[in-house]
């Protein structure tokens, strides 16, 4: 192991970003069994590129340096989690990268999901599949609450984002890059939350989500054009 990396932490405090595979018990009941599987390894598959290839914003573009893992991920089921090596900001960033991507790639393919990001001591077993801790709740719980195709961040992570905000420039334009504080649809109503950005669809993509669903779940695809509107005017 290269001396210059800290190893991997079971438990300690970190970011965590939890994701829902939006319709899947429909999904299951309308599609075959394959079609499914076929899914289910095409996000696999993307969520393990993205987090070998996502870097930190902090390098320099033509530093050299050797990749290091900082986010891991595991799936279950409908539902995907993904967790940072430590509580850097730089990590939060690389973390909010990989995100924004799985979540507009997961809409191309006709999948959406929509997810949080929370922050806390959280233990992260990967050899021995043992995911828990309070950071995992609240993300599960806050997502659930969400009301369009987004990710929104908890009150843990807005409160290490405001403090880098207020003290460091080079931070500052960071974080303003990768999040959005604006009137968040939840089930209850427009609530004030940042959201990890969302950017790079199309309005062919943006108007296939009504294809899948009908009704008043449809607000989900009202809201998120809304929010994919007010975020790239920005």
């Amino acid at each position: 192991m290269d001396k210059n990396k800290s190893p991997w932490e079971i438990d300690c405090k970190r970011y965590i970003g939890f994701i829902d595979v939006m319709g899947f018990k429909e999904m299951v009941a309308k599609k075959t069994h394959e079609e499914v599987g076929r899914m289910l390894h095409q996000m696999s598959y993307m969520k393990d590129i993205l987090q070998q290839v996502i870097v930190s914003p902090f390098k320099k573009i033509d530093e050299e340096f050797e990749r290091e893992e900082r986010i891991k991920s595991v799936t279950f089921s409908d539902s995907v989690l993904f967790v940072t090596k430590d509580d850097s900001l730089s990590d939060l960033l690389v973390l909010s990268s990989v995100l924004e991507i799985f979540q507009e790639a997961a809409i191309q393919r006709g999948s959406p999901t929509k997810g949080a990001v929370s922050y806390g001591r959280f233990t992260a077993d990967f050899e021995k599949s043992i995911f828990y801790g309070q950071p995992l709740i609240d993300a599960y719980l806050l997502q659930d609450q969400l009301y369009y195709y987004g990710i929104i961040i908890d009150n843990e992570v807005e409160s290490r984002i405001i403090e880098s905000l207020r003290n460091n420039e080079v931070e500052k334009k960071l974080i303003n890059g990768h999040f959005y504080r604006l009137p968040t649809p939840l089930k209850s109503g427009k609530v004030q939350h940042y959201n990890v950005r969302l950017s790079n669809l199309t309005e062919e993509q943006i108007e296939d989500m009504y294809k899948t669903i009908s009704g008043g779940v449809r607000r989900y695809v009202d809201n998120t054009i809304e929010m994919y509107e007010i975020m790239n005017k920005k």
